[in-house]
């Protein structure tokens, strides 16, 4: 044989022995995998942060070169400390306005627990008795209630201070969050920097013709995920605040709390505000059955203005995943991994939808006319 096919029998023997170890010890790779992960999770906490902040730092660091007229660097820098305080600033704000108003609300549903269990069992008896059904028995569900509920009020006035205090010392002494944040820092302020040298190195180690490929792939993930992070972002703060606008007016109880979760429940596509909405019926049926009926019709026509108008013009279409798909993507992403499948299960799907609908008009125009 000749050095050609020598080669060719040395990477199968290479390959076959590399599989074999593989399965052999799956284990040991999956726990080696785990640990890489672990020990880059600053670094991938860093990328996330960068990414979010990358748009409001680029129209600062603009607005700094073209209105004040500072040197690049100094631009940079300005920019890079205006965004922080500025997301530093707002999550103080949004901490500071919506914790009172969960801890409150947590404090007065647990006082009120057996109050409202009451009111459910005389509207039940009433709804039983108008359909000739047997009467339905919660005394000794109010009794459960009632013996937990009590402690869980005193529990949470007597440690709430120390709770939240534990947390920020903790919080504050993680260096990990010291970690992700500096890189975040360095990662926005010299990404110009990093790409080319990525650029580089995939070109001395690719071969010439996957660079292109990879090239366009890297485009269409960073297009993907920048449209998808930046226009689910918007949408939960406007949902979040018209859900608590609409709540106030109509002068529903929760509404703070209600419209946090369903700001945050936002950030799933399709399911998500529906899930935050069955929080706040939930809540606002203890209290009342008319409230929550109220609260219901109110969620839909919400929802429908959402999907109507908001989306529409905050997201638009540049994600260009037909609804079939994104249905798909939630219910498989959120039953290999959770929350975190539901909220990455979109772009990814968006992804492969699009790489697969490039490749197949690229082989279609490859076809002989006719076929």
């Amino acid at each position: 044989m000749d050095a050609k096919n020598w080669k060719y029998v040395l990477w199968t023997i290479a390959y076959a022995i590399g599989l074999v170890l593989v399965v052999l010890r799956i284990e040991d790779i999956l726990r080696a995998a785990g640990l890489l992960l672990g020990l880059l999770r600053p670094l991938v906490f860093g990328i996330v942060i960068a990414f979010v902040l990358d748009h409001p730092f680029e129209r600062l660091r603009g607005w700094f070169l073209r209105k004040l007229r500072l040197p690049a660097r100094r631009a940079t820098v300005c920019a890079i400390v205006a965004v922080y305080l500025l997301a530093f600033g707002l999550l103080a704000a949004l901490v500071g306005i919506v914790a009172p108003e969960v801890v409150r609300n947590l404090l007065r549903f647990a006082g009120s627990a057996d109050l409202y269990l009451h009111d459910l069992q005389d509207a039940l008896n009433r709804l039983t008795a108008a359909l000739g059904l047997s009467r339905i028995d919660l005394s000794e569900v109010m009794a459960l209630v009632d013996r937990y509920m009590g402690s869980l009020t005193s529990a949470l006035s007597d440690f709430l201070p120390q709770i939240v205090e534990v947390t920020a010392s903790v919080v504050s002494a993680l260096a990990t969050a010291f970690v992700s944040l500096a890189l975040s820092v360095y990662i926005m302020s010299g990404k110009e920097k990093l790409l080319a040298q990525l650029r580089r190195c995939l070109r001395v180690y690719l071969p010439a013709d996957w660079q292109g490929p990879l090239g366009r792939v890297a485009a269409i993930v960073y297009e993907v995920f920048d449209n998808y992070v930046a226009g689910q972002c918007k949408e939960a703060v406007i949902l979040g605040s018209l859900c608590f606008a609409g709540m106030t007016v109509l002068r529903l109880d929760y509404a703070g709390m209600v419209s946090v979760v369903v700001g945050v429940t936002a950030l799933v596509p399709i399911l998500g505000a529906y899930i935050g909405g069955a929080v706040g019926v939930l809540l606002l049926l203890f209290i009342s059955p008319a409230k929550a009926l109220l609260f219901l019709v109110f969620l839909v026509v919400l929802q429908q203005v959402e999907g109507n108008v908001i989306y529409p013009r905050v997201v638009g279409r540049k994600i260009g995943l037909p609804g079939m798909w994104v249905l798909l993507a939630i219910t498989v992403g959120g039953g290999l991994w959770g929350i975190w499948g539901m909220l990455l299960g979109v772009p990814l799907a968006t992804i492969f939808y699009q790489l697969l609908r490039q490749d197949v008009r690229s082989r279609e125009a490859r076809l002989p006319p006719g076929e």
